[in-house]
């Protein structure tokens, strides 16, 4: 997925001579979660139309579709982290092939390559010598080069498995804001499965040689994490008031005059004058135009299938109803 590129018009060894402070209403991080597809990307883009935050992509710090499949995992194969050997022996698996091999069958994600490409080496080493020698410290660090690189003091990531990691991500960052994004399953399910047609990527691009098996894992896989991102919602809601807010992506594709003025005052910034000034991104079918896709809300109606459908609407039916998919 891409997003606005707007740190690469800074030189990799430039960063501004200052970063404003962050101001008492405004938050501590942003943090946009969510199951892949369900608008992620769109909204780290319209968040970063405010001059006040920076959203580094994704980096799967603290966990990817499986727990292990975390970087942190990666990392603490490096040592005690009070020692700095052990923090220089981390930038090196960052900045040299150690970090695909470790990637193991997946691609390495994508906020490792920006890093690479716009941090000097030496100076990600220092930020990280200075830090505080704990996961939370590294994660925070690499968060902050991002907003810094970008002048901007609210620092923040889209990683939509950290879903699954909200607990932890309020705990290290008591005045942090999440942003819950959640689409419909079967437009989630579409948009997916044309994904990993349209750039394979292992191990999809291996089961979509065996005619009907990749529309059906999808379609499993589909149910199982859309469901477990419903339970998690009315979880959060009740044990973060204040802290954690769901966007759904309809209603946001529709009617974004409504919505995002009540979400940047839940994040405690101040609106943007043109905060829909952006570009179709993430495979879409406008990608590159400018503005949002509305006809994102009911293109796959025409796709699904009448089984594909069906099964969602038997497996998911009473989650889908309670947050408002009853058509």
């Amino acid at each position: 997925m891409t997003g606005r590129a707007i740190h690469m018009d800074v030189p990799p060894e430039v960063f501004p001579e200052s970063v404003p402070e962050r101001l008492p209403s405004e938050p501590e991080a942003i943090f946009v979660v969510g199951v892949a597809r369900s608008g992620t990307t769109l909204m780290r883009n319209l968040l970063e139309r405010s001059e006040r935050i920076a959203l580094a992509r994704e980096n799967h710090f603290l966990g990817h579709i499986f727990g292990f499949g975390g970087v942190r995992h990666y990392l603490r194969s490096a040592g005690d982290l009070e020692s700095d050997a052990t923090v220089r022996e981390i930038v090196d698996m960052i900045y040299t092939e150690d970090a695909r091999r470790l990637a193991r069958w997946r691609e390495v994600s994508i906020y490792w390559h920006w890093l690479v490409a716009n941090v000097p080496r030496a100076e990600m080493e220092r930020r990280l010598l200075a830090a505080e020698r704990s996961e939370r410290g590294l994660m925070a660090a690499f968060m902050r080069v991002y907003a810094d690189k970008l002048g901007r003091p609210v620092m923040g990531e889209k990683t939509p498995a950290h879903l699954s990691y909200v607990d932890t991500l309020l705990e290290w960052f008591p005045g942090a804001r999440v942003v819950h994004m959640i689409r419909d399953p079967r437009a989630v399910y579409v948009s997916d499965l044309r994904r990993r047609r349209r750039k394979p990527r292992r191990p999809y691009s291996w089961l979509d040689r065996i005619p009907g098996l990749l529309p059906a894992l999808m379609l499993l896989q589909t149910t199982l994490i859309w469901r477990d991102a419903a339970r998690r919602h009315f979880r959060y809601l009740r044990r973060y008031p204040g802290r954690y807010t769901v966007v759904r992506f309809e209603d946001l594709v529709q009617k974004p005059e409504e919505v995002l003025p009540r979400l940047f005052e839940f994040l405690g910034v101040a609106l943007p004058a043109d905060p829909t000034d952006v570009r179709v991104y993430a495979y879409g079918f406008n990608v590159g135009e400018q503005g949002i896709d509305k006809g994102a809300v009911d293109r796959w109606r025409g796709q699904i299938g009448r089984l594909g459908s069906r099964f969602l609407r038997l497996a998911l039916g009473r989650s889908m109803r309670r947050l408002g998919y009853t058509d």
